[in-house]
């Protein structure tokens, strides 16, 4: 797309901007139309015509700065545009007031919602033909939400890319170790291997990997991918995109799906006691089953869905493999600094190459947590998380311990570490 018509340039307020890496987002000669309250007061066309392309332009730089979320948040005088760039959010743009509602309604118009129902939460899918971004990473889908705040409708766009580069177990960045537990589990005939993190955390990628790793090792057997929403088109996988609030629930799609002969399924998520049952009956009926929870460490998984009601001679029976993970930001190549620190080689600094943050691009670090003879007893005795947790230690290095190894490596500094974990390296 080419320099965006300009009608003067309506930044950000210096006071509510949340990270530096703003002021170099904007500041490279595409300028986004402002819209006063004398231009809605000229022809509807030529207002429109510039909601269009003001919206369209940030959808696109959006595409261009990796962003995986662009947020359009109502405030007492404007709208506040957002993206969310390595998992944090920075203050793009601030838009006029008086084009709020243009704005949302464009969004609206784009995702076939209904304009005119302001007063009730809405969700669509918007149209990407053309959206590109610099590494060669297309936008795959962009899904919106509305929502109605006292401010006004709020709106979320999240964006889905394809050639993230990360395909293979051996490019997520997690240790040896972990990789290799992945890849053992994966070639497994049946029974769960289940990916727990917090939101973001990119535990659809790691299924994505581990559903392609399959693929190649063991060629020939049917993948049937049950997701809400497709995150990534898989060649070779059976995709099915599930309306969790309509007829095609995950239940309702499981119970289907197995009378259609599929050896391995990916399930994009352990959402309710209902769902974890029918997994449960797919893993003990001879299928391999890779699926997610949102957990914060992988005893506490363990102890969730016995919470769910999975009695444990069953769970011992089918689960294989738990993991936890968590994405950490990089150090940018560019601008970081050396210390005179052994245990942490470099440091973040900022620079234009990575819009003064310090850091460009994230890595994931993981904990694995197998059901071996020990861990089976252990859950069939009822053991706490506590107890589970203990015995997760002997088996591999945690969060933390994976973490030094990234500072140690100059891949990261403690700071990304204290942000992402809570906790300092020693």
């Amino acid at each position: 797309m080419g320099v965006i018509p300009d009608f003067t340039f309506f930044p950000a307020r210096s006071d509510t901007n949340t990270h530096p890496r703003h002021a170099s987002l904007w500041m490279k000669g595409k300028r986004l139309p402002r819209i006063t309250g004398h231009d809605m007061n000229a022809t509807k066309s030529d207002s429109g015509a510039a909601v269009v392309q003001l919206v369209e332009g940030l959808l696109t730089r959006a595409v261009e700065q990796r962003a995986s979320d662009v947020h359009f948040e109502p405030t007492d005088r404007s709208l506040l545009v957002r993206f969310r760039l390595d998992g944090l959010l920075h203050d793009i743009e601030e838009l006029p007031k008086q084009i709020a509602e243009n704005v949302i309604a464009r969004l609206k118009v784009m995702a076939g919602l209904l304009t005119y129902r302001i007063d009730i939460p809405q969700e669509g899918a918007l149209p990407t033909p053309h959206l590109a971004g610099k590494d060669d990473r297309a936008a795959l889908d962009m899904r919106v939400a509305t929502f109605p705040t006292i401010r006004g409708e709020r709106a979320v766009v999240r964006v889905l890319y394809s050639g993230t580069g990360l395909n293979e177990l051996e490019d997520l960045g997690f240790d040896p170790a972990m990789t290799d537990a992945l890849r053992s589990a994966a070639c497994r005939h049946a029974g769960m291997i289940l990916v727990t993190g917090p939101a973001g955390a990119g535990k659809s990628t790691t299924l994505y990997a581990m559903a392609r790793h399959v693929l190649t090792a063991s060629p020939g057997r049917s993948i049937v991918a049950l997701e809400d929403p497709v995150e990534q088109r898989v060649e070779g996988v059976t995709q099915i995109q599930i309306a969790p609030h309509g007829d095609l629930d995950y239940p309702r799609a499981l119970r289907s799906i197995l009378r259609q002969d599929p050896q391995v399924l990916l399930v994009g998520e352990v959402r309710d006691a209902h769902t974890a049952s029918v997994i449960v009956e797919a893993s003990l009926t001879g299928h391999l089953l890779l699926t997610t929870m949102h957990s914060g460490d992988p005893a506490e998984a363990v102890v969730r869905l016995l919470e769910m009601g999975i009695p444990p001679y069953q769970l011992v029976s089918m689960l294989s493999l738990v993991t936890s993970q968590r994405l950490v930001r990089t150090l940018c190549t560019a601008c970081r600094r050396a210390t005179d620190r052994s245990n942490e080689p470099y440091a973040h600094v900022g620079c234009e190459a990575c819009h003064g943050t310090g850091y460009f691009g994230r890595t994931a670090i993981g904990q694995s947590f197998s059901m071996d003879a020990s861990a089976r007893a252990a859950v069939l005795d009822h053991a706490s998380a506590d107890a589970l947790r203990e015995l997760n230690a002997k088996q591999s290095p945690g969060l933390l311990d994976n973490a030094e190894r990234l500072v140690r490596d100059g891949i990261t500094d403690a700071d990304e570490i204290r942000r992402v974990l809570g906790q300092s390296i020693t």
